[in-house]
């Protein structure tokens, strides 16, 4: 059987908009160093990106605004450059910013074609930058990858499932999909109405032929794994199911953890990878994206555990002393419980069923 594809460079950390900001590319290196010290690597052929085509580029984005993203990123005068997304403290203006795009975009559009060309599963930790819009960056995202791979994955395959388990709603796919039913997009996540973007809301389901093809599961704030899971089992699970992709990409943001600094959403890593378990049963081809991920201690364990269930490789819950970067801990999976307050938990499970009920009646009725 054909071996799983890993794509994987240092030139990952060129993604890199400052000290200060959030987003680090260095988590992706630590993942790989992880998964390396545990001899997982071996389950998977670690190939080396390409960047992004331009002619595959422009499926996803206008020309302006890849003009410029090229242009701001060599340092010339763009007028009004505010209104393309850039500038703010989400997406400054980066050296090497194009480059490093153009290779995060390329390593998804890679992944996609080795699922075409017949591999079981494809990650690219450093693609699910889901935010990008049309013609503008947003939420750290400066060209959204995952629109690019699915726009190739269609050239194969009618029915393609996008399926994203980032704390953050999936907009700019969705949008990207919005009136399209071959492409099922499915987001699970702490509601728009306490987080950013500030979207994805139960109604938001699709227009013209793709009306009741986009799925959005919102949960309230401190929502902890049994209630997600149930939120999870009981609409994405099904409708998944009713869909029946042929392909299915996989958006791994691990910022649904309860550590994770910009949400609040309380998921432990078991809780978590729960959802990547029943993913990986449906036995269809993935393409698994990274995506956000804001505290150090956790992204890699939460990867590593993602990349060991979808290449099907054992793995052991204690960290071997061979991996340099001690600030994870010495467990993959957490040992101690987020701390919710009983009126939080009041609140989470009330606002959970009115969503589970809503969008039963939306979808599975």
């Amino acid at each position: 059987m054909q071996k799983g594809i890993f794509l994987y460079t240092e030139d990952f950390q060129r993604y890199d908009m400052g000290e200060d900001h959030p987003l680090k590319p260095v988590r992706i290196h630590h993942t790989y160093e992880l998964l390396r010290c545990i001899g997982a690597l071996g389950a998977a052929d670690v190939r080396e990106p390409t960047p992004c085509p331009l002619e595959a580029l422009k499926i996803a984005h206008s020309q302006d605004y890849i003009t410029v993203t090229d242009r701001l990123s060599s340092g010339q005068h763009v007028p009004s450059y505010h209104r393309y997304g850039f500038g703010s403290g989400d997406n400054p203006v980066f050296p090497g910013m194009w480059e490093a795009s153009l290779l995060y975009t390329g390593a998804s559009l890679d992944a996609a074609q080795a699922v075409m060309d017949g591999a079981p599963v494809a990650m690219n930790l450093s693609g699910g930058l889901h935010h990008a819009h049309y013609d503008r960056a947003a939420g750290f995202c400066v060209f959204n990858d995952a629109v690019v791979a699915i726009q190739r994955l269609r050239q194969q395959f009618e029915r393609v499932a996008y399926v994203d388990i980032d704390v953050h709603h999936g907009d700019g796919v969705q949008e990207a999909f919005y009136d399209d039913p071959s492409v099922l997009t499915l987001s699970i996540h702490q509601t728009g109405q306490t987080l950013f973007p500030h979207s994805g809301y139960v109604q938001d389901s699709g227009i013209k032929e793709g009306a009741g093809y986009s799925v959005n599961i919102p949960l309230w704030p401190y929502t902890e794994d049994e209630i997600w899971l149930e939120a999870w089992r009981k609409i994405a699970v099904p409708v998944l199911k009713l869909f029946n992709p042929q392909v299915i990409v996989l958006q791994l943001g691990a910022d649904a953890h309860y550590l994770d600094p910009l949400a609040q959403i309380c998921l432990t890593a078991l809780g978590w990878l729960e959802a990547v378990k029943d993913i990986h049963a449906m036995d269809l081809p993935v393409v698994a994206l990274g995506g956000g991920g804001y505290n150090q201690m956790v992204v890699p364990r939460m990867w590593t555990l993602a990349y060991c269930e979808l290449f099907d490789m054992p793995w052991n819950d204690e960290i071997p002393s061979c991996y340099p970067y001690h600030l994870v801990g010495h467990t993959l999976t957490d040992h101690e419980r987020p701390a919710c307050a009983p009126h939080d938990r009041n609140v989470v499970r009330d606002y959970a069923a009115k969503t589970i009920q809503s969008l039963q009646e939306r979808f599975l009725v």
